[in-house]
C-alpha cells in the first residue's frame, strides 16, 4: 500500500463553528441530527457545562425525538429513544473515571453501550475520552469548549463513510 493510499495518512474532515449560546450550539446538534446516517457514533468531549447535553438536545430534535425528554444519563449511564426516523442511544461515561481501566469493558458490556455502538441507530455519547474500546466505523468527534459567557467553539471530525451530507449541513449552519 503506498503512502497516499493509506487511510490513516488521510486528512480527517473537519468544521469549526462558534455558538453564541445554547439555542445556537442545539441548531448544530439539530442540522447534525437531520442528517446522520444509521450506525453513527457521535463522540462528545468538553468539560462540566460546555454543552454537551444541548448539543444532544439537538441531534434529538433532528432525529424526530422530542428534545424535552432528553437530559444527561450520568447516573443511568445509557438511555434509548425509539420514537425518530432512527433509534437514539445518549451515554454518558462520566462516572467511568472512577471504575478501574481493567473494568471498564465489563462495565460497557454490562450497560449495554457496545450493542449501542454497533446498532442501526446513532449512538450519542458525552465525555467520550472514557471509552476504550475499538473506534467505530462512523464517527462524529465533537469537541465543545468554552470561549467565553454563552460563547462556545465547537470542532466536529468526520471519520468514515457517508458523513458528507452532515458534514455540509454543520458547514451551513449560521454562527
Amino acid at each position: 500500500m503506498s503512502p497516499s493510499s493509506d487511510p490513516a495518512l488521510e486528512p480527517v474532515p473537519t468544521v469549526a463553528v462558534r455558538s453564541g449560546g445554547e439555542e445556537g450550539t442545539e441548531a448544530l446538534g439539530r442540522a447534525l441530527g437531520k442528517t446522520l446516517p444509521a450506525g453513527t457514533v457521535v463522540a462528545l468531549s468538553g468539560g462540566l457545562g460546555a454543552g454537551k447535553t444541548v448539543f444532544t438536545r439537538g441531534i434529538a430534535a433532528g432525529l424526530g425525538v422530542d428534545p424535552t425528554e432528553v437530559a444527561s444519563p450520568t447516573f443511568v449511564y445509557l438511555v434509548d429513544y425509539d420514537e425518530g426516523r432512527l433509534p437514539l442511544f445518549h451515554a454518558d461515561l462520566y462516572r467511568f473515571a472512577e471504575v478501574p481501566v481493567d473494568r471498564i469493558p465489563e462495565v460497557l458490556e454490562s450497560i449495554g453501550l457496545e450493542a449501542a455502538l454497533a446498532s442501526d441507530g446513532v449512538t450519542v455519547v458525552e465525555w467520550w475520552p472514557y471509552y476504550l474500546g475499538p473506534e467505530p466505523a462512523r464517527l462524529v468527534r465533537v469537541e465543545i469548549s468554552v470561549e467565553s459567557g454563552d460563547t462556545r467553539s465547537i470542532r466536529l471530525e468526520f471519520r468514515g463513510p457517508g458523513l458528507d451530507a452532515a458534514r455540509a449541513a454543520v458547514a451551513a449552519v449560521p454562527a
